[in-house]
Order: C-alpha cells, then sequence, then structure tokens
C-alpha cells in the first residue's frame, strides 16, 4: 500500500472529525490495529479500502490520487496561454492540460497538478477547468471570445510563472511544439484514441494509472 493512500485516508478522516477508532470500528479491528495502518506498519486490504470507500463516501480511486495543487494546475495553465499569441481554443486548452498531467504521469508515476479528469464526450477534461476558467474570466484575468463555433481564451497580461519546474516547463514546451499548429479536432480525435478515455465510462473519473497501458509512442502525441 502506497504513503499516498494512507496519507489520503487520514486527511478524509481528519477532514471529517473521525478518530482513529471510528475508523478501526468501521474496519471491524482494535484502535492499536488500525493505528498501526496509519503508521505504515500494517497494510489495508482490497475489502478494507472498499469498506472505507464506502463509508467516506468517495471514488476508491479518489484514495490513491494525490493532492491536488490548483495554484500548480493555474500556472499550467497560464503557461499554456502565454505561449499562444491569437489564444487557445477552449477544448484544445483542456486537452493540453490532460496531456501535461497523465504524460507527466506516465514519465514519474505523479501527475504535475493532481488535479482529476473526467471522461466526456469530447474528451478528458479536469474537474476545475470549468470552474477556473469561469472565475478568471470574472477576475479580468482572462478574455473569452467567440469566432465560430470555437470559444478563443487569451490572457489579458503575461503571467508570472514561479511554480513550475524546469522539467516541469520542459514537457509542457514538448506538447505544446507538437500540438500548436494542429486543429482542435486532431488533438480531440488523438485523445480519444487513448487508452484512459476508452476504458471510462461518460462522466467517470479517468484513473492516472491506465496511462501507463498506452504505447510509448502515444503518450501525448502519436509520432512521438
Amino acid at each position: 500500500m502506497s504513503n499516498m493512500v494512507v496519507e489520503n485516508i487520514e486527511k478524509i478522516r481528519v477532514a471529517k472529525g473521525l478518530t482513529q477508532q471510528n475508523i478501526a470500528d468501521v474496519l471491524g479491528m482494535s484502535r492499536a490495529t488500525y493505528n498501526k495502518i496509519e503508521n505504515g506498519t500494517r497494510e489495508l486490504t482490497t475489502s478494507e479500502l472498499e469498506n472505507l470507500s464506502i463509508y467516506f463516501d468517495v471514488p476508491i480511486a479518489e484514495l490513491f490520487d494525490q493532492p491536488r495543487d490548483i495554484e500548480k494546475f493555474q500556472q499550467m495553465y497560464f503557461y499554456i496561454l502565454n505561449c499562444f499569441d491569437n489564444g487557445v481554443p477552449k477544448t484544445k486548452l483542456a486537452k493540453l492540460l490532460y496531456l501535461v498531467d497523465f504524460s507527466n504521469f506516465y514519465e514519474k508515476l505523479e501527475s504535475m497538478s493532481g488535479v482529476r479528469y473526467r471522461r466526456r464526450s469530447y474528451g478528458p477534461v479536469a474537474d476545475v477547468f470549468f470552474e477556473l476558467t469561469d472565475d478568471l474570466h470574472e477576475r479580468g484575468k482572462i478574455n473569452i471570445e467567440s469566432i465560430g463555433d470555437a470559444l478563443i481564451i487569451r490572457s489579458t497580461s503575461k503571467q508570472e510563472i514561479y511554480v513550475l519546474s524546469d522539467d516541469d516547463i520542459k514537457l509542457i514546451d514538448k506538447i505544446i511544439n507538437y500540438w500548436k499548429d494542429k486543429r482542435t479536432a486532431e488533438i480531440v480525435n488523438f485523445t480519444h484514441e487513448q487508452k484512459p478515455w476508452k476504458a471510462c465510462r461518460e462522466g467517470e473519473y479517468i484513473p492516472y494509472s491506465l496511462i501507463i497501458q498506452e504505447e510509448p509512442n502515444h503518450v501525448y502525441a502519436p509520432t512521438v
């Protein structure tokens, strides 16, 4: 059992105001035994994980997720916008962010932002993407213009990038360089052909681990 799972369980327990004894009772064990789980000296069984998922009322996949870093996700968002002088179609921006996070997981077994993505008919989308976009628009940080069938997002000014590491920027640049001049339909079709999108149903969260099953030359671009 990874430390991340145990950390997530403890965070959820504390956030809900539950004691170790409360969780021990749910799992049918002593508090001392449960304490070993949070200390990392005793692993949870699959059935115990399922019980906690039901008790916490969260998808079991969420117990395996790394903490979300919304600030970093926003920095990824603006870094991509900064690379497009004439703005980015909203759908294309959503797909670029997905490719960055899932490509990072493929390389390092952790996403860049920890944000979760849902399967939508037009491809994977971060669960915070629309809320963040609306908030940035309301605060005047971005402009959104309707051009034909597309909504084009532009940054109103160059945003300082201070959270992303050199490795983060190198990966983002590599992905942007491939997709920058491609049509939105091309990147949507590409994500539809990937295993993470194919393996999930509409509206479901997409486990990052699914990208590990992808062919090496099909992680962020079809010809790399």
